[in-house]
Order: C-alpha cells, then sequence, then structure tokens
C-alpha cells in the first residue's frame, strides 16, 4: 500500500506465521502474537551464523521476529522504493541482498551467505562484503529495493558490469566476481584510484536497483 514510503499489509489465518526482521512492524492487531527467532532455531548451520557477523551490525541480526495470526500486521522500511512479491516454488532458491527483505513464509527455508568479499577501496586493511539472504521454497517472499529494479535473464556464458551496491538479487547458477578500475588523476581526484566493479555471469536472473 501507498507510494512514496510503502507499507505491506499482511492478512495471517489463525496459526499462520510469517517471518520478518526487527524494527520494520508499522502496527499490529492484538491477536497477533510475537516471538523472537534464532537463526540456529531456524535450521541455520553455526558456520552460516558466522557469515551474518561480516555485516558488521548489530546482535539484532542473529534474530528475527515471527508473527503468528490470526490478524493483521502490517511492515514499513521507511524508505522508497518497489516492493515486489515473489512466489518461490519447492526448491526454488533467490539471493536477495542483505537490508532488503520485508517478510516471508514460515514455509521459506532462510539463510546467511556471503556472495563476494573485497579490499575496502578506502582502508585496504578493511574488507568488504556483499551478503545476501539465501530464500529457498515454497513460500511468499516480500522484499524492497533502494529505487528502480531492473530484470535482467543471463544465458550461459552471457554477462554485465554493475556496481557493488547496484546488485539486488542473483540466482545461485550467477557467478559474481569483483573487479577493478583504475583511474588516473584528473582534476577532481588526485593521484590513483581504484574503483571495484561487480562482473556478473549467466545463467540465471539478475535484479539490479537504482537509488544506490
Amino acid at each position: 500500500m501507498g507510494g512514496i514510503t510503502p507499507v505491506v499489509l499482511v492478512t495471517l489465518s489463525s496459526g499462520e506465521k510469517i517471518l520478518s526482521e526487527h524494527g520494520l512492524m508499522m502496527y499490529k492487531e492484538k491477536d497477533v502474537q510475537v516471538h523472537r527467532r534464532t537463526l540456529k532455531s531456524l535450521g541455520v548451520s553455526t558456520l552460516r551464523i558466522l557469515s551474518v557477523e561480516s555485516k558488521e551490525g548489530s546482535e539484532e541480526e542473529m534474530f528475527l521476529a515471527e508473527y503468528e495470526g490470526p490478524g493483521h500486521v502490517t511492515f514499513s522500511r521507511d524508505k522508497g522504493g518497489e516492493v515486489r512479491i515473489v512466489q518461490l516454488q519447492p526448491g526454488q532458491t533467490m539471493r536477495l541482498r542483505s537490508g532488503h527483505v520485508i517478510c516471508f513464509d514460515e514455509t521459506v527455508k532462510y539463510n546467511p551467505v556471503v556472495l563476494a568479499r573485497y579490499p575496502d577501496p578506502a582502508d585496504p586493511k578493511k574488507t568488504m562484503y556483499i551478503v545476501a539472504d539465501e530464500l529457498t521454497g515454497p513460500g511468499t517472499v516480500v522484499f524492497q529495493s533502494n529505487g528502480n529494479i531492473v530484470t535482467f535473464n543471463l544465458n550461459q556464458g552471457e554477462g554485465l558490469r554493475t556496481s557493488t551496491d547496484a546488485l539486488l538479487s542473483a540466482e545461485p547458477s550467477v557467478s559474481l566476481k569483483v573487479n577493478w578500475i583504475r583511474t588516473t588523476q584528473s582534476a577532481t581526484f588526485t593521484g590513483n584510484i581504484n574503483f571495484p566493479v561487480l562482473d556478473v555471469f549467466g545463467p540465471g536472473q539478475v535484479l539490479l536497483h537504482s537509488g544506490v
């Protein structure tokens, strides 16, 4: 619902459950119960849990909120951008950039994954990460981009180059590689500066988004 700052309205039947990141709920009806779920309780392995630390975020990222019906609950990321609703088939997997999931069905399997890592251009001693939420059906997934979404369906061997921030989603069959563009001194930059770029190769679907 809404346009500039979208809101997602979820209708839950009795006993039906969905999961969401903490802090996204706008309001809920009193009969909707809220529980705190650890990643371990969702079947995430210890190795995968360690990968969450690469987000360098808060302890809350180690937990998800679970909402159980009956009733209505609404969510918002308090920002603009397209909201998409995806119906995942049994065994179908999507890898969605961390920080963009709004909610997903209890039947969807969740795993955090690190898609790529590279040195921080501003501080080579620091490592940057491209972290994704891996979601496997069956079930519904709702997510939001930063801006407009552009979809590419890449064939085997077909590729594209984008910025490291523009990637929103990539199917597991898609391969990613961080490369570098070297610039020379100009009126804007002094000295040589290396910029990371992301090379993406098919087969598979890739979603890019603006506003980053």
